[in-house]
């Protein structure tokens, strides 16, 4: 067979293998770019040449099934041979059980906080004895590396920094003899997601680390991770922006959908509380803390937020919530 015969079989066979014509079509459109007088012409070129739809068929099948790389018989695996997961399970962490009475404070926003709500709580807390204090998440404000458009008075990062420092030792110093637990909130992220924005080179570093920048390993306190929950007994504790939204005109209400089991959260500035029983006779209880910060900023004068802290007693595994409202610097 001549050079340019076979030349020209090749060429008419990739041109009809990648297309999706039918036969037909195929001879109809294209006889003349060949040099065919008539459609027919080319079909028996393509016919006698073996140039069929059959071969262009399995081919395309061949295409879509990936050749067996290790031949094993899955029957006798659990997994198929399917690789493991690279996700992870974001699980709540569990309070030791020897902690009996443990305070809550959240959303202080340091330093933006009222300093008669936030005395108020820490005096009352002392006087309680508690054995454990527990800072729920916002208890820092950062709003000098906020996302949102600031003040330009207000913007003063160091001493920001310098403040907070000061009053977590100040909290130390008052409960001296007993655990602190930091969760982080949104308002920590702030930090964190500065350093990624506007320093990632920064961010891995350790002195810049958020327990290490703010001294909690000096000040023997425990950094919860801002997508980590706390079991205390049955009651999990939230700081809640781990959940999607949490506010509305009953905001424990709205955590008691998205939970169902007891749970208590921060977050939105204002104290409620919820109770339901089940089919099991068994009850249910969610509840939401007041703040510790102004409760008519710039930003929003006219918020429906209060003053508030909890104090939680565990018996045996059971909790009960003293869900504690602050008023014009007295307890309610």
């Amino acid at each position: 067979m001549e050079q340019h015969i076979i030349e020209r079989i090749q060429k008419v066979k990739e041109h009809f293998f990648s297309t999706n014509l039918s036969r037909q079509d195929f001879y109809n459109t294209f006889y003349e770019l060949y040099g065919y007088q008539s459609s027919d012409s080319l079909r028996k070129f393509m016919q006698n040449n073996n140039i069929l739809s059959r071969d262009r068929s399995l081919q395309n099948k061949n295409k879509m099934l990936p050749p067996v790389i290790v031949d094993y018989n899955i029957d006798i695996l659990d997994n198929f041979g399917i690789e493991q997961s690279i996700g992870k399970e974001y699980l709540p962490s569990r309070l030791p059980s020897e902690f009996r009475k443990i305070g809550i404070l959240s959303d202080i926003h340091f330093p933006y906080h009222d300093l008669q709500a936030l005395t108020c709580a820490i005096k009352y807390l002392r006087e309680q004895e508690i054995d454990c204090l527990y800072l729920n998440g916002d208890i820092q404000d950062f709003y000098s590396i906020s996302r949102h458009e600031k003040d330009p008075d207000m913007r003063d990062f160091k001493r920001e920094v310098d403040m907070n420092r000061d009053f977590l030792q100040k909290l130390r110093d008052i409960f001296r003899n007993i655990p602190i637990y930091y969760k982080l909130g949104n308002h920590e992220n702030r930090f964190a997601r500065s350093l990624q924005v506007q320093a990632e080179e920064f961010a891995q570093l350790h002195d810049l680390q958020f327990d290490i920048f703010f001294r909690l390993d000096k000040l023997n306190i425990t950094l919860v991770d801002e997508w980590q929950g706390m079991q205390m007994g049955d009651l999990l504790v939230l700081h809640g922006h781990e959940l999607y939204g949490g506010g509305g005109v009953n905001p424990s209400q709205n955590l008691f959908n998205k939970t169902l089991c007891n749970t208590l959260m921060g977050h939105v500035h204002r104290t409620s509380s919820t109770q339901k029983k089940t089919g099991f006779k068994e009850f249910i209880n969610t509840y939401t803390t007041g703040c510790l910060t102004i409760l008519s900023p710039k930003y929003m004068p006219f918020s429906m937020h209060n003053h508030g802290f909890a104090i939680v007693t565990i018996d045996k595994g059971k909790s009960s919530v003293n869900n504690i409202q602050i008023r014009d610097g007295k307890i309610v």
